[in-house]
């Protein structure tokens, strides 16, 4: 894998300055250091009272800005999904093409395998909740439906989720071990131009 394509890890810069926030200024910083205790520590490292003790504000003050621990893992999961999406270049208007961004995609996944499973909802994930794409009760959406979304769900909702399926498939295998070499040949494989089988007309 290039790893020219690997976007830089998440940086929490003067988190660690035992200061008081300006207004406006809380929120930013927790999503970063809670981003960056997701990459030391995993998902289910995330939590109010220990992003709280790091600039010596309290819980409290966190629940008023996330609501409650559901609520801040939302919001550093989609800080995360945003940050995916920008190093991947999906969004529309900074496109490039299908294979290099499936190639960036999966890049991001083995350099940030924590956050790329919070983003997933591993460890939090409502089980059996029926939401496909969200996080438990919570509308943020899984690796998987905002590709879709990305890739044109609505022009092609069948390709779209074909090709947001093998890509988030591969990105869980390349963090869960499978070579780089080996993702990036399933990555060609499943990027071929899909064939759809001519329909034949009956005989009269």
């Amino acid at each position: 894998m290039d790893a020219t394509l690997v976007p830089p890890a998440t940086r929490a810069d003067g988190w660690y300055r035992k200061r008081r926030y300006h207004h406006g200024n809380l929120a930013p910083s927790a999503l970063a250091r809670g981003r960056q205790l997701v990459e030391l520590h995993g998902p289910c490292a995330l939590s109010l009272r220990g992003l709280a003790r790091d600039p010596g504000v309290t819980a409290t003050a966190l629940v008023r800005q996330f609501g409650n621990l559901a609520g801040l893992r939302a919001a550093v999961a989609e800080s995360a999904l945003e940050l995916l999406l920008a190093g991947a270049r999906v969004p529309t208007g900074r496109a490039v093409p299908l294979s290099e961004a499936a190639r960036r995609w999966v890049a991001f996944a083995a350099a940030h395998a924590n956050l790329y499973r919070l983003v997933s909802g591993e460890g939090w994930h409502a089980p059996g909740s029926g939401a496909r794409g969200l996080h438990g009760m919570l509308r943020i959406a899984s690796p998987s439906r905002a590709l879709e979304v990305a890739l044109g769900a609505r022009r092609d909702p069948d390709r779209a989720c074909y090709l947001a399926s093998a890509i988030h498939g591969l990105a869980l295998a390349r963090i869960d071990g499978v070579s780089g070499l080996a993702t990036e040949k399933a990555l060609a494989r499943a990027l071929q131009p899909l064939r759809i089988p001519a329909r034949h007309g009956g005989g009269g």
